[in-house]
């Protein structure tokens, strides 16, 4: 077998042993484990059962803090039928994800999806950079089943 065509068939198969290597996005990073951590913390003092990571609705948190961010918006997700979202975003110099969870427990409709007894599983995305006018900017999703 000639030389280069060694070579080509050598990385072609590096390429694809790489693509089936690596999974897609389910585990939390730092900061959404973090946020997880605060959402349980919460629930736990309100008498509530923690919540389990749910791969699929990790992989869409992640996945949808990301776009937001990318595409300069906020706005809700589309849903399957009994699966709830929250949002939230603030400045890198004091948003952090207690701050997530406060807020959301200051707001009615957040509080009653954070503290919902029915919900099992749930998946969180965080992201950092520049968002609309601003220079750095956290992003945090939430979502229950």
């Amino acid at each position: 077998m000639p030389g280069h065509l060694r070579t080509t068939l050598a990385l072609l198969l590096s390429v694809c042993a790489l693509a089936f290597a690596a999974p897609a996005q389910a585990e939390p990073t730092t900061m959404e484990h973090r946020l997880i951590e605060r959402i349980n913390d919460v629930r736990a003092a309100h008498g509530l059962r923690a919540l389990r990571l749910g791969p699929r609705l990790q992989r869409g948190a992640h996945a949808w803090s990301r776009y937001l961010m990318r595409a300069d918006s906020f706005y809700h997700g589309r849903l399957a039928a009994g699966t709830g979202e929250i949002l939230a975003w603030g400045t890198c110099s004091w948003f952090r994800p207690a701050q997530a969870v406060r807020m959301w427990l200051d707001s009615p409709s957040h509080r009653a999806l954070l503290l919902r007894p029915g919900f099992r599983y749930v998946g969180t995305g965080w992201t950092s950079g520049s968002w609309r006018s601003y220079g750095c900017v956290e992003m945090a999703v939430a979502r229950f089943r």
